[in-house]
């Protein structure tokens, strides 16, 4: 469980993905913790100059102070793409196994910028329902054990619903199908 929301200047950093859970998490953050919220999106390929102008837009009205959009590109394929494809590594024989080894890029991309600007604080909208909390969770106490890990969507069980009205009663915006499904 996480510790008790105290008051501070140092900023959370959010792993920002512009869906609905962590679209909700950057007012919950700022409102629960008192503190500011950096979002960070780690681009490891899909992620065209709309979308990041789109994603950057998003995060600055729902109150983050920074985005940042890190362009993984290269370095995820030279550390994890290459390996799977010279492995023909698949899950069950017939799609790239590759979204697992992209939360331990996302996750290291993560404690990297969290330990540039300074903070403890870092967060993410994994929920309970996936492997994805089980794998930032790892890499991030693997790679970055000084820094405090906030997933408020899996430890407080929010739902979509509530997660929603949270956003609508703030008059804030609410992410295209944010109702329907999450994104990666």
């Amino acid at each position: 469980m996480p510790k008790a929301p105290t008051p501070g200047n140092q900023p959370i950093v959010l792993a920002y993905s512009g869906g609905l859970d962590t679209s909700f998490l950057v007012p919950w953050l700022t409102e629960t913790y008192r503190r500011p919220v950096i979002t960070l999106t780690v681009d490891t390929g899909g992620i065209d100059a709309e979308a990041a102008r789109t994603l950057a837009d998003r995060a600055r009205a729902l109150g983050a102070i920074e985005h940042h959009q890190i362009d993984a590109r290269a370095q995820y394929f030279e550390q994890v793409l290459r390996f799977l494809i010279m492995g023909n590594v698949r899950r069950g024989q017939v799609y790239p196994l590759c979204v697992g080894a992209e939360r331990v890029m996302q996750a290291q991309t993560l404690a990297h910028m969290a330990r540039k600007l300074g903070t403890s604080m870092i967060a993410h909208g994994c929920t309970a329902a996936g492997n994805d909390q089980v794998r930032f969770e790892v890499a991030l106490r693997t790679l970055a054990p000084e820094l405090e890990v906030l997933a408020p969507v899996r430890d407080r069980a929010f739902k979509r619903p509530q997660e929603l009205a949270f956003l609508q009663e703030r008059g804030l915006p609410v992410p295209p199908f944010g109702a329907a499904y999450s994104i990666n």
